[in-house]
Protein backbone atom coordinates (compact mmCIF):
# COMPACT_ATOMS: atom_id res chain seq x y z
CA UNK A 1 0.00 0.00 0.00
CA UNK A 2 2.72 2.52 0.95
CA UNK A 3 4.79 1.66 -2.76
CA UNK A 4 1.23 2.10 -4.28
CA UNK A 5 1.31 5.71 -2.62
CA UNK A 6 4.74 6.62 -3.00
CA UNK A 7 4.47 5.87 -7.10
CA UNK A 8 1.20 8.12 -7.26
CA UNK A 9 3.11 10.85 -5.34
CA UNK A 10 5.80 10.47 -7.47
CA UNK A 11 3.76 10.42 -10.64
CA UNK A 12 2.00 13.54 -8.97
CA UNK A 13 5.28 15.22 -8.68
CA UNK A 14 6.20 14.61 -12.29
CA UNK A 15 2.99 16.44 -13.46
CA UNK A 16 3.60 19.42 -11.40
CA UNK A 17 7.05 19.55 -12.34
CA UNK A 18 6.10 19.16 -16.44
CA UNK A 19 3.68 21.84 -16.03
CA UNK A 20 5.76 24.14 -14.42
CA UNK A 21 8.35 23.68 -17.30
CA UNK A 22 5.83 24.30 -19.80
CA UNK A 23 4.56 27.57 -17.67
CA UNK A 24 8.50 28.68 -17.71
CA UNK A 25 8.68 27.76 -21.56
CA UNK A 26 5.98 30.01 -22.15
CA UNK A 27 6.44 32.70 -20.35
CA UNK A 28 9.60 33.14 -21.66
CA UNK A 29 7.99 32.96 -25.22
CA UNK A 30 5.44 35.75 -24.18
CA UNK A 31 8.55 37.73 -22.96
CA UNK A 32 10.66 37.38 -26.64
CA UNK A 33 7.16 38.05 -28.31
CA UNK A 34 5.99 40.84 -26.51
CA UNK A 35 8.92 43.21 -27.18
CA UNK A 36 8.99 46.21 -29.22
CA UNK A 37 11.33 46.53 -32.23
CA UNK A 38 12.75 49.41 -32.25
CA UNK A 39 12.01 51.64 -35.56
CA UNK A 40 8.34 49.98 -36.51
CA UNK A 41 6.97 52.85 -36.59
CA UNK A 42 8.78 53.97 -39.56
CA UNK A 43 8.10 50.77 -41.52
CA UNK A 44 4.66 50.98 -40.69
CA UNK A 45 1.65 52.79 -42.37
CA UNK A 46 -1.92 53.51 -41.89
CA UNK A 47 -4.32 51.59 -44.16
CA UNK A 48 -4.67 55.76 -46.25
CA UNK A 49 -0.95 55.56 -46.99
CA UNK A 50 -0.34 52.00 -48.32
CA UNK A 51 0.16 52.19 -51.45
CA UNK A 52 -1.34 49.29 -53.55
CA UNK A 53 0.21 49.39 -57.37
CA UNK A 54 -2.80 50.68 -59.75
CA UNK A 55 -1.71 48.23 -62.73
CA UNK A 56 -2.40 45.33 -60.60
CA UNK A 57 -5.66 43.73 -61.83
CA UNK A 58 -6.40 41.94 -58.92
CA UNK A 59 -6.31 43.43 -55.36
CA UNK A 60 -6.92 40.29 -52.44
CA UNK A 61 -7.89 41.29 -49.35
CA UNK A 62 -7.56 38.45 -46.57
CA UNK A 63 -9.57 37.60 -43.19
CA UNK A 64 -7.27 36.16 -40.76
CA UNK A 65 -10.60 34.77 -38.94
CA UNK A 66 -14.38 35.43 -40.23
CA UNK A 67 -15.39 36.01 -36.68
CA UNK A 68 -13.99 39.35 -36.10
CA UNK A 69 -15.23 43.16 -36.68
CA UNK A 70 -12.04 44.62 -37.54
CA UNK A 71 -11.32 42.05 -41.03
CA UNK A 72 -15.06 42.36 -42.20
CA UNK A 73 -14.68 46.71 -42.17
CA UNK A 74 -11.09 46.54 -44.03
CA UNK A 75 -13.20 45.17 -47.02
CA UNK A 76 -15.33 48.17 -47.16
CA UNK A 77 -11.89 50.58 -46.29
CA UNK A 78 -9.56 48.76 -49.46
CA UNK A 79 -13.20 48.53 -51.58
CA UNK A 80 -13.09 52.76 -51.34
CA UNK A 81 -9.77 53.25 -51.39
CA UNK A 82 -9.22 51.26 -54.90
CA UNK A 83 -12.72 53.48 -56.19
CA UNK A 84 -11.00 56.81 -55.28
CA UNK A 85 -7.20 55.87 -55.92
CA UNK A 86 -7.14 52.79 -58.38
CA UNK A 87 -9.41 51.31 -61.36
CA UNK A 88 -12.00 49.15 -59.84
CA UNK A 89 -15.70 49.18 -59.29
CA UNK A 90 -16.08 45.79 -58.01
CA UNK A 91 -15.41 43.25 -55.55
CA UNK A 92 -16.20 39.54 -55.45
CA UNK A 93 -16.83 37.35 -52.12
CA UNK A 94 -16.00 34.05 -50.75
CA UNK A 95 -19.86 33.83 -51.30
CA UNK A 96 -22.21 31.91 -53.34
CA UNK A 97 -22.75 33.50 -56.62
CA UNK A 98 -26.34 32.96 -56.39
CA UNK A 99 -26.61 35.12 -53.12
CA UNK A 100 -24.01 37.42 -53.95
CA UNK A 101 -26.01 38.08 -57.06
CA UNK A 102 -29.12 38.97 -55.41
CA UNK A 103 -26.89 41.32 -53.55
CA UNK A 104 -25.74 42.60 -56.59
CA UNK A 105 -29.06 43.53 -58.04
CA UNK A 106 -30.56 44.94 -54.40
CA UNK A 107 -27.16 47.40 -54.32
CA UNK A 108 -28.66 48.83 -57.90
CA UNK A 109 -32.16 49.49 -56.40
CA UNK A 110 -33.33 52.27 -54.08
CA UNK A 111 -36.20 50.51 -52.13
CA UNK A 112 -34.11 47.27 -51.81
CA UNK A 113 -34.23 46.57 -48.17
CA UNK A 114 -30.70 45.16 -47.21
CA UNK A 115 -31.78 44.72 -44.00
CA UNK A 116 -34.41 41.93 -44.64
CA UNK A 117 -32.09 40.48 -47.57
CA UNK A 118 -29.00 39.89 -45.17
CA UNK A 119 -31.03 38.14 -42.71
CA UNK A 120 -32.05 34.83 -45.51
CA UNK A 121 -28.20 34.65 -45.87
CA UNK A 122 -27.16 31.13 -46.27
CA UNK A 123 -24.14 32.74 -44.20
CA UNK A 124 -24.64 33.95 -40.86
CA UNK A 125 -20.97 35.32 -40.71
CA UNK A 126 -21.91 38.14 -43.25
CA UNK A 127 -25.49 38.88 -41.22
CA UNK A 128 -23.16 42.08 -39.26
CA UNK A 129 -23.61 45.36 -38.84
CA UNK A 130 -20.54 45.08 -41.20
CA UNK A 131 -21.63 44.18 -43.62
CA UNK A 132 -25.05 46.03 -44.04
CA UNK A 133 -22.60 48.54 -43.74
CA UNK A 134 -20.39 48.07 -46.70
CA UNK A 135 -23.64 47.11 -48.77
CA UNK A 136 -25.32 50.54 -48.07
CA UNK A 137 -22.21 52.40 -48.92
CA UNK A 138 -22.00 50.33 -52.37
CA UNK A 139 -26.25 51.30 -52.79
CA UNK A 140 -25.54 54.71 -52.14
CA UNK A 141 -22.39 55.10 -54.59
CA UNK A 142 -24.44 53.52 -57.20
CA UNK A 143 -27.98 55.91 -56.29
CA UNK A 144 -25.09 58.52 -56.93
CA UNK A 145 -23.71 57.58 -60.11
CA UNK A 146 -24.63 56.40 -63.71
CA UNK A 147 -25.57 53.00 -64.67
CA UNK A 148 -21.85 53.17 -66.03
CA UNK A 149 -20.24 53.74 -62.80
CA UNK A 150 -21.90 51.52 -60.13
CA UNK A 151 -20.24 48.91 -58.06
CA UNK A 152 -20.68 45.55 -58.38
CA UNK A 153 -20.84 42.90 -55.79
CA UNK A 154 -20.17 38.96 -56.87
CA UNK A 155 -19.84 36.00 -55.06
CA UNK A 156 -17.43 33.59 -56.56
CA UNK A 157 -18.46 30.46 -54.34
CA UNK A 158 -19.78 27.38 -55.56
CA UNK A 159 -20.51 25.70 -52.13
CA UNK A 160 -24.81 25.31 -52.72
CA UNK A 161 -27.77 25.08 -55.27
CA UNK A 162 -30.52 26.26 -53.65
CA UNK A 163 -29.33 30.32 -54.25
CA UNK A 164 -28.47 29.57 -57.64
CA UNK A 165 -31.57 28.24 -58.73
CA UNK A 166 -33.28 30.77 -57.30
CA UNK A 167 -31.55 33.60 -58.94
CA UNK A 168 -31.86 31.75 -61.86
CA UNK A 169 -35.40 31.47 -61.54
CA UNK A 170 -36.27 34.87 -61.12
CA UNK A 171 -33.79 36.11 -63.78
CA UNK A 172 -35.53 33.81 -66.47
CA UNK A 173 -38.94 35.12 -65.34
CA UNK A 174 -37.79 38.76 -65.84
CA UNK A 175 -36.84 37.94 -69.51
CA UNK A 176 -39.21 35.51 -70.58
CA UNK A 177 -38.55 36.41 -74.50
CA UNK A 178 -35.05 34.58 -73.90
CA UNK A 179 -36.41 31.01 -72.76
CA UNK A 180 -38.77 28.59 -73.36
CA UNK A 181 -42.32 27.84 -71.69
CA UNK A 182 -40.82 24.95 -70.31
CA UNK A 183 -37.42 26.20 -69.21
CA UNK A 184 -39.08 28.49 -67.17
CA UNK A 185 -41.59 25.88 -65.54
CA UNK A 186 -39.27 23.66 -64.72
CA UNK A 187 -37.06 26.38 -62.74
CA UNK A 188 -40.46 27.01 -60.80
CA UNK A 189 -40.43 23.52 -59.84
CA UNK A 190 -36.91 22.84 -59.08
CA UNK A 191 -36.95 26.31 -56.93
CA UNK A 192 -40.25 25.47 -55.09
CA UNK A 193 -37.81 21.87 -53.69
CA UNK A 194 -36.62 22.08 -50.64
CA UNK A 195 -33.88 19.61 -51.92
CA UNK A 196 -34.05 19.61 -55.42
CA UNK A 197 -31.88 16.64 -57.09
CA UNK A 198 -29.70 19.21 -59.24
CA UNK A 199 -27.30 16.11 -60.12
CA UNK A 200 -30.25 14.51 -62.04
CA UNK A 201 -31.01 18.11 -63.55
CA UNK A 202 -27.19 18.82 -64.68
CA UNK A 203 -28.13 18.48 -68.52
CA UNK A 204 -31.35 20.89 -68.52
CA UNK A 205 -28.79 23.22 -66.33
CA UNK A 206 -26.33 23.01 -69.17
CA UNK A 207 -28.47 24.00 -71.54
CA UNK A 208 -29.40 27.21 -69.39
CA UNK A 209 -26.14 28.03 -68.87
CA UNK A 210 -25.56 27.58 -72.54
CA UNK A 211 -28.42 29.84 -73.70
CA UNK A 212 -27.35 32.93 -70.99
CA UNK A 213 -24.08 32.63 -72.69
CA UNK A 214 -25.35 33.19 -76.07
CA UNK A 215 -26.88 36.43 -74.98
CA UNK A 216 -25.13 40.02 -74.76
CA UNK A 217 -24.85 42.06 -71.69
CA UNK A 218 -23.52 42.47 -68.09
CA UNK A 219 -26.28 40.93 -66.85
CA UNK A 220 -26.75 38.15 -68.86
CA UNK A 221 -22.82 37.51 -67.64
CA UNK A 222 -23.93 37.66 -64.40
CA UNK A 223 -26.21 35.01 -64.40
CA UNK A 224 -24.25 32.98 -66.63
CA UNK A 225 -21.71 33.35 -63.69
CA UNK A 226 -24.76 31.71 -61.47
CA UNK A 227 -25.08 29.30 -64.01
CA UNK A 228 -21.88 28.17 -63.91
CA UNK A 229 -21.30 27.62 -60.26
CA UNK A 230 -24.08 25.56 -60.21
CA UNK A 231 -22.61 23.34 -62.15
CA UNK A 232 -18.81 23.48 -60.73
CA UNK A 233 -21.77 22.41 -57.13
CA UNK A 234 -23.08 19.38 -59.30
CA UNK A 235 -19.67 18.48 -60.51
CA UNK A 236 -17.75 18.71 -57.57
CA UNK A 237 -15.73 16.02 -55.56
CA UNK A 238 -16.77 14.53 -52.53
CA UNK A 239 -16.08 16.67 -49.16
CA UNK A 240 -16.85 14.07 -46.88
CA UNK A 241 -15.00 10.89 -48.95
CA UNK A 242 -12.01 12.97 -50.74
CA UNK A 243 -11.75 16.56 -48.76
CA UNK A 244 -8.27 17.15 -50.17
CA UNK A 245 -9.53 16.78 -53.90
CA UNK A 246 -12.89 18.87 -52.78
CA UNK A 247 -10.79 21.61 -51.58
CA UNK A 248 -8.17 21.37 -55.02
CA UNK A 249 -11.32 22.06 -56.85
CA UNK A 250 -13.06 24.70 -54.79
CA UNK A 251 -9.95 27.11 -55.43
CA UNK A 252 -9.87 26.06 -58.76
CA UNK A 253 -13.40 27.04 -59.36
CA UNK A 254 -13.10 30.32 -57.14
CA UNK A 255 -10.31 31.87 -59.31
CA UNK A 256 -11.91 30.70 -62.54
CA UNK A 257 -15.12 32.36 -61.50
CA UNK A 258 -13.40 35.43 -60.36
CA UNK A 259 -11.33 35.60 -63.46
CA UNK A 260 -14.73 35.57 -65.42
CA UNK A 261 -16.27 38.44 -63.43
CA UNK A 262 -13.09 40.80 -64.03
CA UNK A 263 -13.75 40.00 -67.92
CA UNK A 264 -17.20 41.43 -67.02
CA UNK A 265 -15.84 44.25 -65.49
CA UNK A 266 -12.55 44.58 -67.81
CA UNK A 267 -15.52 45.56 -70.58
CA UNK A 268 -17.19 47.62 -68.25
CA UNK A 269 -13.53 49.90 -68.36
CA UNK A 270 -12.89 49.07 -64.92
CA UNK A 271 -9.39 46.48 -65.18
CA UNK A 272 -9.46 46.11 -61.73
CA UNK A 273 -10.94 43.89 -59.47
CA UNK A 274 -11.15 43.28 -55.12
CA UNK A 275 -11.40 39.89 -53.74
CA UNK A 276 -11.99 38.99 -50.24
CA UNK A 277 -11.78 35.47 -48.87
CA UNK A 278 -9.97 34.05 -45.93
CA UNK A 279 -6.58 34.39 -45.97
CA UNK A 280 -6.24 30.54 -46.29
CA UNK A 281 -7.94 31.40 -49.67
CA UNK A 282 -6.47 34.62 -51.20
CA UNK A 283 -2.90 34.01 -50.12
CA UNK A 284 -0.64 32.74 -52.66
CA UNK A 285 1.42 29.77 -52.21
CA UNK A 286 0.62 26.28 -50.73
CA UNK A 287 -2.97 25.69 -49.39
CA UNK A 288 -2.93 25.61 -45.38
CA UNK A 289 -6.38 24.10 -45.99
CA UNK A 290 -7.30 21.14 -48.24
CA UNK A 291 -5.48 20.64 -51.78
CA UNK A 292 -1.79 22.02 -52.08
CA UNK A 293 -2.95 25.05 -54.33
CA UNK A 294 -4.78 28.12 -53.03
CA UNK A 295 -7.32 30.47 -54.92
CA UNK A 296 -4.50 33.13 -54.58
CA UNK A 297 -1.74 31.24 -56.11
CA UNK A 298 -4.34 30.48 -59.09
CA UNK A 299 -5.23 33.53 -59.35
CA UNK A 300 -1.21 34.84 -59.47
CA UNK A 301 -1.46 32.74 -62.62
CA UNK A 302 -4.74 33.33 -64.52
CA UNK A 303 -3.55 36.56 -64.34
CA UNK A 304 0.51 36.11 -64.92
CA UNK A 305 1.86 37.81 -61.57
CA UNK A 306 -0.66 40.66 -61.74
CA UNK A 307 -2.14 40.29 -58.51
CA UNK A 308 -1.71 42.05 -54.69
CA UNK A 309 -2.50 40.32 -52.04
CA UNK A 310 -3.15 42.52 -48.18
CA UNK A 311 -3.65 39.78 -45.41
CA UNK A 312 -4.92 40.76 -42.06
CA UNK A 313 -3.45 39.82 -38.74
CA UNK A 314 -4.44 39.55 -35.38
CA UNK A 315 -2.07 39.74 -31.56
CA UNK A 316 -5.29 39.11 -29.43
CA UNK A 317 -8.24 38.09 -30.08
CA UNK A 318 -12.17 37.28 -29.25
CA UNK A 319 -13.39 35.95 -32.20
CA UNK A 320 -17.00 34.35 -32.98
CA UNK A 321 -16.96 31.04 -34.62
CA UNK A 322 -19.75 28.77 -35.89
CA UNK A 323 -20.27 25.81 -33.63
CA UNK A 324 -19.24 23.17 -36.20
CA UNK A 325 -22.02 20.32 -36.52
CA UNK A 326 -25.29 22.90 -35.77
CA UNK A 327 -27.38 23.71 -38.07
CA UNK A 328 -30.87 25.05 -38.53
CA UNK A 329 -33.05 25.86 -35.48
CA UNK A 330 -29.64 24.52 -33.26
CA UNK A 331 -27.05 26.97 -35.39
CA UNK A 332 -25.17 28.44 -32.45
CA UNK A 333 -22.00 30.28 -31.99
CA UNK A 334 -19.26 31.28 -29.67
CA UNK A 335 -16.51 33.44 -28.54
CA UNK A 336 -13.15 32.12 -28.14
CA UNK A 337 -10.38 33.71 -27.38
CA UNK A 338 -7.02 33.72 -28.57
CA UNK A 339 -3.08 34.71 -29.15
CA UNK A 340 -1.46 34.50 -32.20
CA UNK A 341 1.86 34.89 -30.85
CA UNK A 342 2.68 36.84 -34.34
CA UNK A 343 5.58 39.24 -33.08
CA UNK A 344 4.80 41.52 -35.71
CA UNK A 345 0.68 41.75 -34.76
CA UNK A 346 2.09 42.59 -31.50
CA UNK A 347 3.72 45.93 -32.85
CA UNK A 348 0.21 47.19 -33.40
CA UNK A 349 0.49 47.99 -29.83
CA UNK A 350 2.50 51.00 -30.46
CA UNK A 351 0.41 52.41 -33.47
CA UNK A 352 -2.79 54.29 -33.39
CA UNK A 353 -5.76 52.33 -33.24
CA UNK A 354 -4.16 49.56 -32.40
CA UNK A 355 -3.52 48.58 -36.75
CA UNK A 356 -1.31 49.28 -38.92
CA UNK A 357 -0.15 48.11 -42.63
CA UNK A 358 2.89 47.09 -43.85
CA UNK A 359 4.39 46.64 -47.35
CA UNK A 360 6.37 44.05 -47.67
CA UNK A 361 8.22 45.45 -50.84
CA UNK A 362 9.43 48.38 -48.50
CA UNK A 363 10.85 46.13 -45.98
CA UNK A 364 14.48 45.37 -46.74
CA UNK A 365 17.71 43.29 -45.13
CA UNK A 366 18.63 46.41 -43.48
CA UNK A 367 15.66 46.54 -41.43
CA UNK A 368 16.82 43.72 -39.15
CA UNK A 369 14.47 42.12 -37.20
CA UNK A 370 11.24 42.76 -39.14
CA UNK A 371 13.16 41.77 -42.37
CA UNK A 372 13.58 38.37 -40.76
CA UNK A 373 10.50 37.66 -39.52
CA UNK A 374 8.75 38.41 -42.79
CA UNK A 375 11.15 36.30 -44.37
CA UNK A 376 11.64 33.38 -41.62
CA UNK A 377 8.25 30.60 -40.86
CA UNK A 378 6.30 32.37 -37.74
CA UNK A 379 2.98 32.16 -36.96
CA UNK A 380 -0.36 33.72 -37.73
CA UNK A 381 -3.66 33.61 -37.15
CA UNK A 382 -5.87 31.16 -39.52
CA UNK A 383 -8.86 30.68 -37.58
CA UNK A 384 -11.76 29.07 -39.52
CA UNK A 385 -15.81 29.04 -39.71
CA UNK A 386 -16.11 25.83 -37.62
CA UNK A 387 -14.93 25.37 -33.58
CA UNK A 388 -13.24 22.14 -32.66
CA UNK A 389 -11.29 21.15 -29.60
CA UNK A 390 -8.07 21.26 -31.93
CA UNK A 391 -8.28 24.96 -31.55
CA UNK A 392 -7.35 24.85 -27.95
CA UNK A 393 -5.32 21.72 -27.41
CA UNK A 394 -3.01 22.12 -30.36
CA UNK A 395 -3.50 25.99 -31.31
CA UNK A 396 -4.64 25.46 -34.46
CA UNK A 397 -6.61 28.60 -35.04
CA UNK A 398 -2.48 29.42 -36.21
CA UNK A 399 -0.48 28.78 -39.15
CA UNK A 400 3.21 28.96 -39.36
CA UNK A 401 4.49 30.37 -42.83
CA UNK A 402 6.87 32.88 -44.44
CA UNK A 403 4.59 35.69 -44.56
CA UNK A 404 6.54 37.00 -47.83
CA UNK A 405 6.00 33.55 -49.61
CA UNK A 406 2.14 34.29 -49.48
CA UNK A 407 1.01 37.97 -49.41
CA UNK A 408 2.56 41.35 -50.45
CA UNK A 409 1.45 43.57 -47.28
CA UNK A 410 -0.35 43.11 -44.23
CA UNK A 411 -2.71 45.13 -41.86
CA UNK A 412 -1.71 43.80 -38.33
CA UNK A 413 -4.19 44.72 -35.37
CA UNK A 414 -3.16 44.66 -31.36
CA UNK A 415 -6.68 43.29 -30.67
CA UNK A 416 -9.57 42.24 -32.73
CA UNK A 417 -12.79 42.10 -31.38
CA UNK A 418 -15.85 39.55 -32.38
CA UNK A 419 -18.81 40.10 -34.97
CA UNK A 420 -22.53 39.86 -33.68
CA UNK A 421 -24.61 37.95 -36.33
CA UNK A 422 -28.25 39.68 -36.08
CA UNK A 423 -30.82 37.16 -37.47
CA UNK A 424 -28.91 33.71 -36.13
Amino acid sequence: MKKIRLERWIFLGILVIYFASLMVIRAVAAGITESHIEGIEELGTSLDELKIPADVKVVGIGEATHGNCEFQTAKLLVLKKLVEEGKSHAIAFEMSAGEAAAYNAAIHESGSNLDELLGKTDYPLYDTEQMLELLTWMREYNLSHGEEESLMFYGVDMQGDLKEIAYLNGFCHDRPEGFSEEEIDKLSVLAAEEEPDTEAEREFFDGIYAKLSSYEGSEYRVAEGVARALLQWIDAPSFSETPDEYGEYRDRSMAENLKSFYEIEEKRGYPQILITAHNGHVMKGDNLGYGDRTMGNRINELFEGSYYCIGTEFYNTVVNIHTAGTYDEAYKREDHEYCSEDVLAYQAKYFDEGSYCLDFASVSEKDGRVYKLLHTPNFTGAAGEGYNLYMDLYKTYRAKLVAADHYDAMIYYYETTPIRVRNY
